[in-house]
Parts: structure tokens; sequence; C-alpha cells
């Protein structure tokens, strides 16, 4: 706004003239304008998404349980190789608001608990982000907004304000199929396996530890 506010501002000494029409007409669209950037998305308080991720050209589908009213996050992520011979399985990436995460295997019985800086991502995560333009990604017309120095780019539906598509610095990229506000799992499947617990059973993979160098890269630049 402060282009077209200078251009507002007469000597305190002048009476302003009466615009004509056309710059009224002018003034009006570029008023308009000004207003047309959009403000920062914010997430819901919970939702579950379905996601693709894609990590350095390694694939996975990803359901995002995000539920902020009880301070919890679970990635379940199911890799193309799962099925490969040596593969743990699907891994479960639970995080408490209280700084503490767990990356188990079901199948493998294996886990790997970690504490970070920070919990979870508040629903406001993206306050103070850059807007940088408008364009279209996976066929949707979206916001692209950047955070932390292009760490974070994350593009939003310009309609419906759902998100479309978000990039870490890490190089992970992730494509949402499916929002649904208000969907989340019972207590029950937040439950952390006893194995967590068990120092002889705790292990990692190098896909345990991507996930819990990402986020910690995130939670520093987000602090």
């Amino acid at each position: 706004l402060g282009l077209y506010s200078r251009g507002l501002t007469g000597s305190p000494s002048c009476q302003p003239a009466m615009p004509t029409q056309g710059a009224a007409i002018a003034l009006t669209f570029s008023m308009a304008f000004a207003g047309a950037v959009p403000t920062p998305p914010v997430w819901p308080e919970k939702f579950h998404a379905i996601l693709i991720q894609n990590r350095s050209n390694d694939l996975a589908i990803v359901d995002l349980y995000y539920d902020y009213t009880k301070g919890r996050n679970l990635n379940l992520i199911r890799s193309q190789h799962d099925d490969d011979e040596g593969s743990k399985g699907e891994l479960w990436d639970v995080e408490f608001d209280n700084k503490t995460s767990y990356y188990y295997y079901p199948r493998a019985k294996s886990c790997m608990p970690m504490q970070f800086p920070v919990g979870i991502l508040r629903p406001n995560w993206l306050d103070n982000a850059t807007f940088l333009r408008t364009e279209k990604i996976d066929l949707y017309d979206c916001n692209v907004w950047t955070k932390a120095d292009g760490f974070i780019t994350y593009w939003e539906d310009v309609n419906t304000h759902k998100p479309v598509k978000w990039i870490f610095g890490s190089g992970m990229e992730e494509h949402v199929m499916e929002w649904i506000v208000n969907e989340t799992l019972p207590d029950d499947q937040w439950a952390i396996p006893d194995y967590c617990n068990n120092k002889t059973q705790a292990s990692s993979s190098a896909a345990a530890h991507h996930h819990a160098s990402a986020t910690r890269s995130l939670a520093a630049e987000l602090q």
C-alpha cells in the first residue's frame, strides 16, 4: 500500500483536486490490486491429510494426522519399498507437544525415540511468511509462500485455501491428495508401543533418520 499511499498524499497547504472519472477508476483498481495480497494460511486444529511424498525420488504415501487440540502429530509413512527384502515396513513418526517424538516400525518392532527443542507445529506456523506469487501447480491455481529464508515453500489453492504442495529445505516434497478437516485417529492408536521403552529394541533406519533430521531442521528454522 505504500506506493499508492504516497501517490495520494498532497501538500497540507493545497486543496486536493477532484479526481476525474478515469483517475477514480484507476485508483479503485490500484487499491483493489493492493488489497489482493493474501494473508498467510492457518491450519485447522485437527485434520487428516493424504500425501504423496517424494524424497530424492524415493516415493511414499503418507497419512498425516494433525491434532493440535491434544498436542500430537502423526506421519504414517508407507514407502514403495516396504515389501522389498530387508525392509522394516511402514514407519510411524509420532510427535508430541512435550518435545518427544518416536519413529517406530510395527512389523520389525524397532523404535527410535527422539527429543526436539520445540513441540509440534502451531496452526499459525506460517505467520510472517512471505507471499511470492500466484502460479499453477498440480493443475491448481495457487498462492505461493516462503518462510525461513526459503527453507519452506508452500502452495495453497487460491479458491479453497487448502494446501496443494509444500517443500522443505531438506529436499522433501509433499503433494496433498486429500485434506479432511476434523478427522483424526482414535486415542488408542496414538499409544506408543512398549518396545519403544526397551533399549535393547531401540534401532533406526535411513528413513527414520531422514525424517528425524527433517523435523529437527524444521524446528530449528521456525524457532
